[in-house]
């Protein structure tokens, strides 16, 4: 079967993409523990809480972060695939979003010393293989 190409869809998928991979960035970098509509909804006084809270929270948005770069390489690969009908932008589309959302979803365990570190350690382990095995096809 030869694929078909799709320049709208593609170009609309990677622009996406490039959107998700700017808000990853963010939520990554830049993105505060709490935001002022984060303390307007809640009615949270910002300094009654205790500082572990604001690094648990840190956490928690760069774990999103992760996923959501995760989400932005897929798409991009899906994007740039329909854009030139090459299959290897799958591949290596999917292997990066998997080895960062699981690796981001790893590293942030590990800081908290998570109690299904073993657990996410296996996912990533997985995630890892999988992305191997689609890099190395990639090439054929």
């Amino acid at each position: 079967m030869v694929p078909r190409k799709d320049a709208l869809s593609g170009i609309l998928l990677v622009a996406l993409g490039v959107v998700s991979l700017g808000i990853a960035t963010f939520f990554l970098v830049l993105r505060p523990s709490l935001l002022p509509e984060d303390l307007a909804y809640t009615g949270v006084d910002a300094s009654a809480l205790p500082e572990a809270f604001h690094d648990w929270l840190r956490i928690v948005f760069r774990t999103w972060g992760g996923f959501i770069a995760g989400l932005g390489c897929l798409l991009v690969g899906v994007g740039v695939f329909l854009l030139t009908g090459r299959l290897r932008w799958l591949y290596l589309g999917s292997s990066a979003g998997i080895v960062l959302a699981f690796g981001r979803f790893l590293f942030s365990n590990i800081v908290l010393g998570s109690n299904f570190l073993w657990l996410i350690a296996a996912a990533f382990a997985l995630a890892l293989c999988t992305a191997f095995l689609l890099v190395v096809r990639s090439g054929r």
